[in-house]
């Protein structure tokens, strides 16, 4: 796989200062999510973060990696963000298009290697739920394909932004397998055929599954980050969260990681929190809401994707 590491001696104090407020958490989670798969993997991509995640690795680190996209898209260049499982930009210069049903019939038999998906709660055994949160009452999107994915992918990649909200002791609904009851050969007795998940990237750092015990434990965390930070990302799950005895240190994003997630997202919908940041908003600002504001986002987006087309040509 694309990791990469580095070491905290390599940087003077004012440089990790400097670093620690350098990036925005969706621009770790994408670029770091990014180095989770392998080339020639057949990688199954969502919408949003996860779908950016799949996106810079295609331009970066995996060319022959072949994205998947829920509605049928088989081999896309990935020439824009996803904003929707069946989006018609999957399909410039796509290998294929299968229907739905095909493509879920091919994971179940094995041909999906890695998938990136998303999610509002976990427990320490990446059992997951999208479907709805009791008290006070949340429903969300619920499964989509997420159910058969986590059930039939090789391994699964969950790409999100730390929130000590999401870690549960118990999902209040498991719309999505991960290592059940954590026991050997849980997934096997329930006929589960994919490998379950295999990390987790958030900004504050990666989350993997210990091989013998299922559980999800603090495996890799950033230079900037201290003793102190680890002790309170520990604090924000619900479990004695374990940490490996020897932390990897994460390089930080790559410029070329960087500029693949530009092209990606050229107008900050998913990098940018405040919408007045975004060059949406710069528009909305200057107070061009006629037909010339309009047309200046276009071809803000449309040149993204143009450049992405005469890269991948």
């Amino acid at each position: 796989m694309g990791h990469l590491y580095t070491t905290r001696e390599q940087y003077a104090p004012e440089q990790l200062k400097e670093m620690k407020d350098k990036y925005r958490p969706p621009e770790l989670v994408c670029c770091i999510g990014s180095r989770e798969v392998e080339d020639r993997e057949v990688v199954f991509v969502g919408i949003g973060i996860s779908d950016l995640a799949g996106a810079i690795a295609k331009l970066v680190h995996t060319p022959n990696a072949i994205l998947v996209a829920e509605a049928g898209y088989i081999g896309f260049p990935s020439v824009a963000v996803l904003v929707s499982p069946a989006d018609n930009s999957a399909g410039a210069m796509a290998m294929c298009h299968q229907s739905l049903p095909e493509v879920f019939i091919d994971q179940q038999a094995g041909f999906i290697d890695a998938a990136y998906l998303g999610f509002a709660q976990m427990d320490k055994y990446g059992n997951v739920n999208v479907s709805y949160i009791t008290g006070p009452q949340i429903r969300m999107n619920g499964s989509g394909g997420g159910g058969d994915i986590a059930s039939s992918a090789g391994r699964v990649v969950y790409t999100v932004e730390f929130n000590p909200r999401q870690w549960v002791e118990k999902v209040d609904y498991m719309t999505e397998p991960g290592f059940l009851d954590g026991s050997p050969d849980a997934r096997k007795r329930v006929n589960l055929v994919g490998g379950g998940p295999s990390s987790v990237v958030t900004e504050r750092g990666v989350f993997r599954f210990a091989p013998e015990t299922h559980e999800l434990f603090l495996a890799e965390v950033f230079p900037w980050q201290d003793e102190a930070d680890i002790e309170d990302i520990k604090q924000s799950f619900p479990w004695d969260l374990k940490v490996a005895g020897e932390l990897k240190i994460i390089e930080p994003p790559t410029e070329r990681e960087l500029w693949a997630l530009g092209l990606m997202d050229p107008t900050g919908q998913y990098v940018i929190a405040n919408i007045m940041d975004r060059p949406l908003g710069k528009i909305i600002a200057e107070g061009k809401f006629n037909l010339e504001g309009y047309n200046t986002f276009l071809e803000l987006s449309d040149r993204a994707i143009r450049e992405v087309l005469d890269f991948v040509s």
